[in-house]
């Protein structure tokens, strides 16, 4: 009985022992899950190495400093040259610059590399906040902490007052931009194609007085930009017809003044018989070697003057060449130029719009408890040379370089009915309303 009793209390304490040691592992914190370093990350590299002959730690300044991670995933370094990051953290990083720092320069032991992140690529927060931009981003920042970095959701306290008035404003000159860098971007694909003109549908645009002043503005500068280049071109060409009249010039002169070289030389083998003989005195023959020298010096410098010539008309039609090569290059980044800060511009204005709308509408259905709003949120991330839209909500982690969009939707409280099945006329455009 005794034994018995001894079995059961060994077995109860492992029991217990097992327990303990099973919740420990559950309680323990689970390990910081390193991130990769994103591009555009500035870091600080040190390099150290041990001399057993100092007994002392020798500091490499030459191989170690600040670089940044560029945007095709690789750091520029001193003796390894491009060196790929990939998805390693700093501590994989360190220990790979270690082993090929060992390999490049033939060391015996691998040398102490240590990596230190200095600044992070910024984060982005656009859509219904109080202040959207870019801020600083820190390890573990969440979706919420960047609302709330970026002043919270946007709150619609005082907007249909002055404030409104400056949105309303805002997104008027927002609208005109657009709509300018939308001819501009009409006009150079109408230049990169050689087309002769260019026009622009100006029927969406019927209620802005600017419209048709904009559009004649960038028809007169693409008549300007093709008179130019006409006016250059027309003067290349006439160059090469020039230098070729001149050439053919040049030329008839040479048959002529190779006639007279032909008659200089049948003269002179006449005369110079008679000099061996003394019937004439050799001032003759003298003479018509010199004359024959100078006709021969003629020929010489027409020839050298036809080459000029020809090398002229090379260099004009190499100028004319680079000339529609010059300008399809210029008016191919004016293009993409155009392009990218169109769409900011559109960007911005669908952001000023959303913010406008939700604000006029909040209003027009006054503070009532008819309507509540949903926040959602999503992270537009860059990967592998795309961009992916992610799906998030609050406590969603952010990382370096992601943009944070936080869109409210209005939705109807239930039990109630929207304004058109209660009787009421919709009401305007809360844009249109802002703007008038």
């Amino acid at each position: 009985m005794p034994v018995a009793i001894l079995h059961r209390c060994r077995s109860l304490k492992a029991g217990i022992i097992l327990s303990a040691l099973i919740v420990a592992g559950a309680l323990a914190p689970a390990p910081a899950i390193a991130s990769k370093l994103a591009p555009q990350t500035r870091i600080r590299l040190s390099v150290v190495q041990w001399m057993p002959t100092r007994g002392t730690y020798e500091r490499w300044d030459a191989l170690g400093g600040e670089f940044v991670v560029s945007d095709e995933g690789t750091l520029s370094l001193p003796v390894l040259g491009n060196v790929p990051v990939g998805d390693l953290d700093e501590a994989q990083l360190a220990a790979r610059i270690a082993e090929q720092l060992k390999t490049r320069i033939g060391l015996v032991e691998k040398p102490d590399a240590s990596i230190a992140v200095i600044d992070y690529p910024p984060v982005y927060v656009v859509g219904d906040v109080a202040s959207p931009g870019e801020y600083r981003f820190r390890p573990g920042l969440t979706v919420l902490q960047t609302l709330a970095t970026a002043g919270g959701e946007f709150r619609l306290e005082g907007l249909t007052g002055a404030r409104g008035v400056e949105y309303a404003g805002e997104l008027r000159e927002l609208n005109d931009s657009i709509l300018r860098g939308s001819i501009r971007v009409a006009r150079l694909e109408a230049e990169m194609a050689g087309a002769k003109g260019f026009d622009f549908d100006l029927k969406p645009h019927r209620d802005n007085p600017l419209a048709a002043t904009i559009l004649q503005q960038e028809q007169q500068i693409f008549t300007a930009r093709a008179a130019v280049v006409e006016r250059q071109s027309r003067s290349f060409t006439e160059l090469r017809e020039l230098m070729g009249q001149e050439i053919g010039t040049l030329e008839k002169k040479i048959d002529s003044n190779d006639e007279d070289i032909e008659s200089v030389r049948k003269e002179l083998a006449t005369v110079k018989p008679m000099v061996e003989r003394g019937v004439i005195l050799p001032t003759r023959q003298i003479d018509l070697e010199r004359s024959l020298r100078g006709y021969q010096s003629t020929r010489l410098d027409m020839v050298t003057a036809i080459m000029r010539a020809r090398q002229n008309i090379s260099e004009a039609t190499r100028n004319l060449e680079g000339l529609t090569d010059n300008r399809q290059v210029d008016v191919t980044a004016q293009l993409q130029a155009e392009k990218g800060a169109l769409k900011q511009l559109q960007l911005r204005r669908d952001t000023r719009s959303n913010v406008l709308n939700g604000a006029l509408g909040a209003d027009a259905d006054g503070d009532n408890a008819a309507s509540t709003s949903l926040t959602s949120y999503s992270i537009s991330r860059r990967a592998d040379g795309k961009v992916d839209v992610i799906e998030a909500n609050e406590t969603t982690t952010v990382q370096p370089g992601d943009v944070v969009r936080v869109v409210r939707t209005r939705l109807p409280v239930a039990g109630t009915l929207p304004d058109e099945a209660a009787g009421v006329p919709a009401a305007e455009n809360p844009t249109e309303q802002a703007s008038q």
